[in-house]
């Protein structure tokens, strides 16, 4: 058996457990799925430490069984509009005598560029190398391996709020679970539904939840935009229960059987029964009523995100696709089409490509495990030497050391 990654994603509307297993050959699979309703968390804020804990435990529980696998520790995604990107430059000398840059010099300078003033609510969660100079000598992905003197690095220093992360780490402890890491949902899911060439040439990602929308761009193979709207496809199901004098419940099943931006023709409409809100009595509508109340929200939506983007200066470094996923709006008929006159760009569902998880609502959970299994060796070595002083740490003192000394 290979080392296991857990990925776990909170959500708004739903817990989701995903257990990875890398084996020989250097393959990752899906081995185990989680996932349980969720009710804790609001705009991507945990509400209620109880019920989220709950819900944390019933998601591990259907993943453990299905992988037949004793889970103790999670990687945690946090909302990219929960985190402030910060840019900074490290600076090292070389410390071998044959001038030849190790692993060990990469993970000095990266602490260097960690130096930095940032707000007293925000923690270092995550440090992105953008590029390395080796003597002069820019644009170094990789410098590992190079003969030089002086190692540099221009990087992202992503910081989170500190009262979200420590919210959910006490859920997931609760829950009787340890934090391995924390992954920013934008770099986690982009490794799940993004291509390399979309993430190099430039491209958006719109991850759609029940409560909140995480907008980012990508460019040049680095996330260079990240903020969250407030708006999700919880709001669409509460539109139609308004709109359809129905309760919430049903109008989130009108919306999952028959969601469509999509018109009929008049002749071609049939008529859909649904019950009124005082349960008894039976009333009808028509595809064409939910079409346009599901519209105008996905619409105000999309719009709500191009305004962040082109506000950020951000939309003419979208050169490949817009590319839309999670639960929210992802399956709804009509969404690419409304999108692309919106964005004025090719728009794609994004969803992973592993068997059993090859839905949108899995995008976040998955891309963890895949954005920790390409990185794993970095967050080792960094994670490993403080083990055993963290485990006597109190929750806060804990929280920090890891999540000042994680980076993937």
């Amino acid at each position: 058996m290979g080392d296991l990654i857990v990925g776990l994603d909170i959500g708004t509307s739903k817990v989701c457990t995903i257990i990875g297993e890398g084996d020989k050959s250097g393959e990752l699979h899906i081995i185990g799925i989680g996932y349980y309703p969720c009710n804790g968390v609001k705009k991507g804020v945990v509400v209620d430490i109880d019920e989220t804990a709950y819900s944390i435990t019933k998601s591990i529980e259907q993943a453990e069984r299905m992988a037949n696998q004793k889970i103790s520790s999670v990687y945690l995604k946090i909302y990219g509009g929960l985190t402030t990107i910060y840019k900074n430059n490290g600076v090292v000398a070389v410390s071998r005598e044959d001038r030849e840059i190790t692993k060990q010099d990469v993970d000095r300078v990266l602490q260097a560029a960690k130096i930095i003033a940032i707000p007293s609510d925000k923690e270092i969660i995550d440090v992105i190398p953008l590029e390395y100079t080796v003597d002069g000598y820019g644009e170094i992905k990789d410098p590992v391996g190079m003969a030089g003197i002086r190692l540099e690095v221009n990087a992202a220093i992503v910081t989170g709020s500190v009262t979200a992360i420590q919210n959910m780490g006490k859920c997931v402890r609760k829950a009787g679970l340890e934090i391995e890491g924390i992954v920013v949902g934008p770099l986690a899911t982009s490794e799940a539904v993004l291509s390399r060439d979309e993430k190099e040439l430039g491209v958006a990602l719109i991850d759609v939840g029940a409560g909140v929308t995480d907008i980012s761009v990508f460019k040049n193979g680095s996330l260079i935009y990240s903020s969250m709207i407030a708006v999700g496809g919880w709001h669409i199901t509460n539109d139609l229960s308004v709109g359809l004098k129905v309760s919430f419940e049903e109008a989130e099943n009108i919306k999952k059987r028959y969601g469509t931006l999509e018109k009929v023709a008049p002749e071609k409409l049939e008529p859909i029964k649904i019950t009124s809100l005082a349960g008894k009595s039976k009333t009808t509508t028509d595809i064409n009523e939910i079409s346009d109340i599901i519209e105008a929200r996905v619409s105000e939506l999309l719009m709500l995100v191009y305004d962040k983007l082109e506000e950020a200066e951000v939309l003419e470094d979208i050169v490949t696709n817009v590319v839309i996923t999670g639960g929210g709006i992802s399956f709804l008929k009509g969404n690419v089409e409304l999108a692309q006159k919106i964005f004025n760009r090719n728009v794609r569902i994004g969803a992973p490509q592993n068997i059993g998880v090859a839905t949108p609502i899995y995008s976040a959970g998955v891309g963890v495990v895949k954005y920790v299994y390409k990185n794993k060796k970095f967050i080792y070595n960094l994670q490993g030497s403080d083990k055993k002083e963290r485990k006597s740490s109190k929750l806060v003192n804990k929280l920090k050391e890891i999540f000042s000394d994680f980076w993937a």
